[in-house]
C-alpha cells in the first residue's frame, strides 16, 4: 500500500486539528479583556462538526481537539495552568452538547422538525452552564459566571443552527438558490439591512428587536439554513454594535457595561430563535403538504399518477394546446399486462405487485419527462404523449412492447417470469371540440380490446385511425 494511502484515514483528524487551531486563534484575537473573548466560535463550530461527522467523536478526535486549543492558547501567551483550566471549560461545553444531541435523528439536527430547536436550546443552556461553572471555580464570582454563560450560550445559539442545517453540498445548493431567487425574495433582505441600520442610528436597549420582523419575513420565504445564516449575520452585527458602543449601550470599561453586553447577547440570541422556529414549522408544513399531495395524486404501489391526477394534468395540457394556434398533436397509449390474473394465482400477489412496480419503472425510464404515466387500476396503465403524432406513437408503443417482452423477473421460488403487454393507441382529433381526454381514452380502450382479442402481446390503433387495407 502506498504511504499516502496509509495516511488517508488520519486526514479528517488532521483537518480537525488545523480547524481547532485556526478557530482558537480567531477567539483569542477577540479577547476584549483578561481571558474573556468578545466572540469565541471554537466550541459551537467544533460541536457542530462532531455532530455532522460522528466518526470524529472518538478518543483521538477529542484528544486532538483539546490539544489544539491548549497549544494555541499557550503559544499566544497564556500560562500552562490557566490554559489547561480554560480549555477544559471549553471542552466541557462541547462534551455536554454532544452527549445531549448525538442520538438525535438527522431531521431533528437539521431543524427540519421544530423540536430540534428546543433540544438545541437545551444543549446550549447546559453546555454554557457547565463551562461557566468550571470557569467560575478558577475565578470566583457571579460576574465571571454570567459573562462566560452569556458569551457561550449566545454564540452557540447563533452558530449551531447554521452549522447543523447547512446542506451537504453548499456550492451546489447556492447555485440552485441563485437560479430560483426572485425579486420578491430581495425585499425581506433589504428590510433586514434597514433594520440593522436603524439600530445603529437610533440605538438604545429596544433597538435589539428591530431585526425581528424582517427575520420573520425571511422565515416565511426561506429554508431554515438561510434563516439561520441571516440570524447569525444580524446577531453578530448587533453584538459588535453593542460592544463597540455604536448602538449607545454604554462603554466596555466598567462592570455595568459588561452586564449590559451580556444582557444584550442573551436577548439577541433568543430573539433569533423565533424566526428559526417559524422557518422550521414552515419547512415541516411544506413537506407534509407535499406528502399529502403525492398520496392524493399518485398510485401507492407504482408511484405513477392515479386516474384523477391524470385527468387534471391532461386537462391542463389540453387547455395549453387550445390556446396555441398550431395545436400540436397529442397521442394516448392504453397498456394492459397480459394474463396478469394468472400471475397472481400462480405466484401470489406479492409477485404480482413486484411485476407492476417493475413494469411501471420500465415505462418511466422509456418515456420523456413531459409524458404523463398513470395507473388506471389493476394492471391497466395509460400514457399521454404531448407533441406526438399517431405514427410516432405507434413506434413508441412498439418499443415499449418489445422492452416488456424482454423483461425477466424472478419469482419467490426462483423461477424466471416473462410478461407481455397489449397496447391500444389513439390520438386527439381535430373534431374533438372539447378536447376531452375521455374520448381519446375510450377509442384507445377499443383498440386495446382488439389487441387482446387478436392474440395479445400486440399493438392496435383505434378503428377510425388504423390504416386502410390495400385495395385488391
Amino acid at each position: 500500500m502506498p504511504p499516502l494511502a496509509r495516511l488517508q484515514p488520519f486526514t479528517p483528524y488532521a483537518v480537525l486539528l488545523l480547524l481547532t487551531v485556526g478557530l482558537t486563534l480567531v477567539g483569542i484575537f477577540t479577547r476584549a479583556f483578561e481571558s474573556l473573548a468578545l466572540f469565541w466560535p471554537v466550541n459551537a463550530i467544533l460541536l457542530g462538526l462532531l455532530l455532522r461527522h460522528p466518526p470524529l467523536a472518538r478518543p483521538l478526535g477529542w484528544g486532538l481537539l483539546y490539544l489544539g486549543m491548549l497549544a494555541t492558547d499557550i503559544a499566544t501567551g497564556n500560562g500552562w495552568e490557566k490554559a489547561l483550566w480554560l480549555n477544559l471549560c471549553n471542552l466541557g461545553l462541547i462534551l455536554v452538547g454532544w452527549l445531549l444531541l448525538r442520538r438525535q435523528s438527522r431531521a431533528v439536527l437539521r431543524l427540519a422538525q421544530p423540536q430540534g430547536l428546543l433540544l438545541l436550546f437545551l444543549a446550549c443552556v447546559s453546555g454554557a452552564g457547565v463551562a461557566a461553572t468550571l470557569a467560575s471555580l478558577e475565578s470566583s464570582g457571579w460576574n465571571v459566571w454570567l459573562i462566560w454563560f452569556g458569551e457561550q450560550f449566545s454564540t452557540g445559539l447563533l452558530l449551531l443552527p447554521a452549522i447543523l442545517s447547512a446542506p451537504d453540498h453548499p456550492w451546489r445548493s447556492l447555485r440552485y438558490l441563485l437560479r430560483r431567487i426572485t425579486a420578491a425574495d430581495l425585499w425581506p433582505l433589504l428590510a433586514l439591512g434597514l433594520a440593522l441600520a436603524a439600530m445603529l442610528l437610533i440605538g438604545g436597549p429596544g433597538a435589539v428587536v428591530f431585526p425581528l420582523l424582517p427575520l420573520l419575513w425571511c422565515a416565511m420565504r426561506f429554508r431554515p439554513f438561510v434563516v439561520a445564516l441571516l440570524g447569525l449575520v444580524s446577531g453578530v452585527t448587533e453584538v459588535l454594535m453593542t460592544a463597540g458602543n455604536l448602538a449607545h449601550f454604554g462603554v466596555l470599561n466598567d462592570g455595568a457595561s459588561v452586564d449590559t453586553l451580556t444582557s444584550a447577547r442573551l436577548g439577541i440570541a433568543i430573539l433569533v430563535l423565533g424566526p428559526l422556529w417559524v422557518a422550521s414549522v414552515n419547512t415541516l408544513n411544506r413537506r407534509l403538504m407535499a406528502r399529502l399531495y403525492r398520496r392524493a395524486n399518485h398510485d401507492f404501489l407504482t408511484g405513477t399518477l392515479n386516474r384523477s391526477a391524470l385527468s387534471q394534468r391532461a386537462e391542463e395540457l389540453l387547455e395549453h394546446r387550445r390556446r396555441h394556434s398550431d395545436e400540436p398533436p397529442v397521442a394516448v397509449l392504453l397498456l394492459d399486462l397480459d394474463h396478469f390474473k394468472l400471475i397472481n394465482d400462480r405466484h401470489g400477489h406479492a409477485t404480482g405487485d413486484r411485476v407492476l412496480r417493475s413494469f411501471a419503472r420500465l415505462l418511466h425510464e422509456q418515456l420523456r419527462q413531459q409524458d404523463l404515466l398513470a395507473r388506471l387500476g389493476g394492471e391497466e396503465f395509460a400514457v399521454v404523449l404531448p407533441g406526438i403524432a399517431l405514427d410516432e406513437a405507434r413506434l413508441i408503443a412498439e418499443r415499449l412492447r418489445r422492452r416488456v417482452e424482454a423483461m425477466i423477473l424472478a419469482t419467490n421460488d426462483g423461477e424466471s417470469l416473462h410478461v407481455t403487454v397489449s397496447i391500444g393507441v389513439s390520438q386527439l382529433r381535430p373534431e374533438d371540440d372539447d378536447g376531452s381526454l375521455d374520448q381519446v381514452l375510450e377509442r384507445a380502450d377499443e383498440a386495446l380490446y382488439r389487441a387482446k382479442a387478436n392474440g395479445r402481446n400486440r399493438i392496435e390503433l383505434s378503428a377510425d385511425e388504423a390504416p386502410e387495407p390495400p385495395a385488391r
